[in-house]
């Protein structure tokens, strides 16, 4: 029996949500290639990704998306926690509104990814915010945040939502899927998704790879900082990834996003930084006879960080999008459900047969 670390390569069941073609640095939703989708609205990705066309979808989920008062003030309790550890505690408590009955238990889901913005919006300023008009989910965010932000920042974001909806058998959505396995709530099979997502390897890399910017303080130390990190055999966050032999399709769209707003700004020095980091790091790579090249996460924490947003809040970003995946496997794992029960090979002592 081999015992494959990570479960790298073993396929533990059937998916026909997305794929990942790490071979070809390629990423598809239901079929679309993300290039055909990345600028689409984001609600119309989302239900592509979920296999379904519901009536004002966009209304229904602007409806579901505010909170009671009883859910302001549950999250007013949290105190100085991260924004990671509020979402996970209260998803399994938020109120289902009956907006999506047609989807049965699944809708509930749909009602914890319609409010899971106005959770992140009033755990950012600290005080519950008006829940806007706009029925557009990215923007309805995006107002909570800076009612300044203009079109390019609301394309911007959007763009990176949508390329980070899902993405197979992820850490996130696989925990998903064991705990919908058990038959558990769909709240359950979503704080479960949240939790893993909260881990630096998975949806932390952003916001690691941005702080790692800031402390190699410019362009020019670069090369100096990839030579000794690798020297040491230190981890380069969000360079390389786990299922692209290739580019990952989806980080020449961030790159593009992170460029073209720093332009002329404060944020130009940073994206330099990274650009250089980005560079000397695929060169070094080369020389060892590998292609490694940033990856989506490489530059999205300074596109959120360029549209005002906090570092502790970026994992929270990514969980606002990665949601509608994690009720996509939670709808589809439903429709042939069976336990998840792996084996282990055991490794300690036997005892003596006597």
């Amino acid at each position: 029996m081999n015992n494959r670390k990570g479960l790298e390569g073993v396929e533990v069941d059937e998916s026909a949500i997305s794929l990942v073609d790490g071979e070809q640095g390629r990423l598809s939703y239901r079929g679309f290639d993300i290039s055909e989708l990345v600028e689409r609205p984001f609600t119309e990705v989302a239900q592509l990704v979920l296999g379904v066309s519901l009536p004002d979808f966009d209304a229904r989920l602007a409806a579901a998306g505010q909170l009671t008062h009883r859910e302001q003030k549950l999250l007013q309790c949290a105190g100085d926690v991260h924004p990671m550890h509020v979402l996970q505690c209260a998803v399994p408590v938020l109120e289902d509104g009956g907006s999506f009955p047609e989807l049965g238990e699944a809708g509930l889901g749909l009602a914890v990814a319609a409010k899971l913005p106005q959770i992140v919006a009033q755990r950012f300023h600290g005080r519950p915010v008006p829940h806007p008009q706009s029925q557009d989910y990215c923007a309805r965010f995006l107002e909570q945040i800076d009612p300044t932000l203009g079109a390019s920042a609301r394309r911007a974001f959007s763009i990176t939502q949508v390329l980070q909806i899902e993405h197979s058998f992820n850490a996130g959505a696989f925990a998903a899927r064991v705990v919908a396995s058990t038959l558990a709530p769909v709240q359950n099979c979503i704080a479960a998704g949240l939790g893993a997502l909260h881990g630096r390897l998975h949806g932390g890399a952003d916001q690691a790879a941005l702080e790692t910017a800031d402390r190699v303080g410019g362009a020019k130390r670069a090369a100096a900082f990839v030579d000794q990190a690798l020297a040491n055999r230190e981890r380069v966050m969000g360079m390389g990834h786990r299922e692209y032999r290739v580019l990952d399709p989806r980080a020449c769209y961030v790159k593009a996003l992170a460029r073209d707003l720093a332009a002329g700004t404060p944020h130009q020095d940073t994206y330099e930084t990274l650009a250089a980091i980005e560079a000397r790091f695929s060169q070094r790579m080369a020389e060892r006879g590998k292609a490694l090249h940033a990856n989506i996460e490489f530059y999205k924490g300074l596109v959120y960080r360029i549209l005002g947003l906090r570092p502790e809040f970026f994992t929270a970003l990514f969980g606002m999008a990665r949601v509608f995946g994690y009720v996509a496997h939670f709808m589809e794992s439903r429709r042939n459900n069976r336990l998840m029960r792996p084996a282990a090979r055991y490794v300690g002592p036997v005892p003596n047969a006597s």
